[in-house]
């Protein structure tokens, strides 16, 4: 089957559409159309790409007729997502019983644990403050010092003039 073939089957056969609506889909006169479906008729890359973007179909098949037709969209697994974050089979099983619930009966489950997740919130406690690191009190400590200092007039060298080695004021 030549590219021709293929896109005429495909507008025809498989989308259900006449030359009109086609071209129309593409940006294309209608007598584009008709001439491409023609047995032996060059088709730019620019109408492939189109085509292609258009309704999803696979460049390669529409080009050599290689592959399916279409391109198949990417499928999510959730058992995948799951057992790549790390859950049990445990896990799983659970989350695959309250899915074959009753659609009801989940919209129940959820309202308790929205209830009990709402209590819950408005009964903790503050977040505790974290601990100060060493660094945090040695500068808190220095400022107290200074600030001392500085209130009383007094500098840290001279607050420590008089004293001996022992820390006692000497007769001087």
């Amino acid at each position: 089957m030549t590219i021709n073939e293929r896109i005429r089957r495909l507008r025809k056969n498989v989308l259900k559409l006449n030359q009109r609506q086609f071209a129309q889909d593409l940006g294309m006169a209608q007598t584009g159309v008709s001439g491409m479906e023609q047995d032996g008729a060059t088709v730019t890359d620019r109408v492939i790409k189109s085509i292609c973007m258009a309704y999803n179909v696979n460049e390669d098949w529409l080009r050599t007729g290689d592959g399916e037709t279409f391109v198949k969209a990417p499928t999510f697994s959730l058992d995948q997502f799951v057992r790549e974050r790390g859950a049990s089979e445990l896990e799983l099983e659970i989350m695959k019983a309250y899915f074959e619930l009753d659609p009801e009966v989940r919209k129940t489950v959820l309202d308790h644990f929205k209830a009990r997740f709402a209590a819950a919130a408005q009964e903790a406690p503050e977040p505790a403050a974290r601990e100060p690191s060493v660094e945090e009190l040695e500068a808190e400590y220095k400022k107290s010092v200074l600030k001392s200092a500085s209130n009383t007039g007094h500098t840290a060298l001279n607050t420590t003039e008089g004293t001996g080695s022992d820390g006692k004021a000497s007769a001087g």
